[in-house]
């Protein structure tokens, strides 16, 4: 009889486990009847992107959307206004707002954005992109021209890596028209919730024009606007030296100040991603200007490739040589 009681109590015990529902999960559930779990990341542009494990990153239309609920409190925006807030199901068409002990019965069509925040964690992350584009073209003259570029961003704790590279060829028959590649790196201490402190080095070389090579290694302080599902913009301005070498191997240097910024913003359920980065310079003594900086769009075609489209300008002025180069590039991009 005992062993029969302790039997019954294990079978109560397995029915009881899988007939409760997940909870570690946020739920959405849809206007057709259909209810997915996994994680929700962010609302923007009328596209809920959600992480699931079946199907991976999910684009949602927002307008297809029932009700659902999420497992964590989420940043919930309202005009300029950001707050924390867990959200819950309710009636088809409705969500439940809960901030602490207030709870609001909030129609579905007023929510326009709102985002997971990113969780701070010690562990390493990492992510990037490699991006390329080559052209042939045969006619009265053959042309080739190839662009490569890597970005990689290294997170542990509050330090956070960032370096990559860049290559540019074009050639016309047997002319060089250009020819180049850059190397950065920038290492960022975060000693507050919005403040760094960072340290950065770049060098340049150039085998067609006569500023054939530019350096520059600077550290300064740099404030993080937002970091989030949706996107980051951080500025940071930096003292040191910069260094110019011309072809026929002279060189000069001084120092100067440089503001740097770093932008990315995901649209339509993270399918789209705007991006500007790039830094403004002057020296302290004599009167040379530089700007280094591109703006470009990348358009997610799986979940780990891309198309882009790039627009760069490098520009020095009052050296012994003016640089004054516009890149267009288009390509194809590979991220993780």
């Amino acid at each position: 009889m005992h062993l029969l009681l302790c039997r019954l109590r294990l079978s109560g015990l397995l029915v009881l486990f899988f007939l409760t529902p997940c909870v570690h999960a946020d739920t959405v559930w849809m206007k057709n009847g259909d209810r997915l779990s996994g994680t929700v990341r962010s609302l923007s542009g009328g596209k809920l992107v959600m992480d699931t494990s079946y199907g991976g990153t999910l684009s949602l239309n927002w307008s297809s959307v029932s009700t659902l609920s999420s497992e964590k409190a989420i940043d919930v925006r309202n005009g300029q206004q950001v707050f924390k807030a867990q959200l819950e199901a309710a009636d088809p068409g409705y969500i439940v707002v809960r901030r602490g002990a207030d709870e609001q019965r909030v129609q579905i069509t007023r929510f326009e954005e709102f985002m997971k925040p990113k969780p701070k964690t010690d562990a390493l992350t990492w992510t990037g992109n490699i991006d390329m584009g080559i052209s042939l073209k045969k006619a009265s003259t053959r042309t080739q021209d190839s662009h490569f570029a890597y970005n990689n961003k290294v997170n542990i704790g509050k330090w956070r890596n960032d370096f990559g590279g860049t290559y540019t060829r074009e050639k016309e028959d047997d002319t060089m028209n250009t020819e180049n590649y850059s190397l950065r790196y920038a290492l960022d201490y975060q000693f507050r919730d919005r403040l760094f402190w960072q340290g950065r080095a770049s060098y340049k070389r150039d085998w067609v024009e006569d500023l054939s090579q530019q350096a520059l290694l600077g550290t300064g302080p740099g404030y993080q606007f937002w970091d989030d599902e949706l996107g980051s913009f951080s500025l940071a301005l930096l003292g040191g030296a910069f260094t110019y070498g011309y072809s026929d191997g002279s060189s000069d240097s001084h120092l100067g100040a440089s503001l740097r910024w770093d932008y990315q913003r995901f649209l339509q359920g993270r399918k789209i991603a705007l991006f500007s980065h790039g830094d403004v310079g002057h020296s302290l003594g004599d009167n040379i200007f530089t700007m280094d900086a591109e703006v470009g769009l990348r358009y997610q075609l799986t979940s780990w490739s891309s198309l882009n489209i790039t627009y760069g300008h490098n520009l020095v002025s009052g050296t012994r040589d003016t640089l004054n180069e516009r890149d267009f590039t288009t390509g194809l991009g590979l991220k993780w």
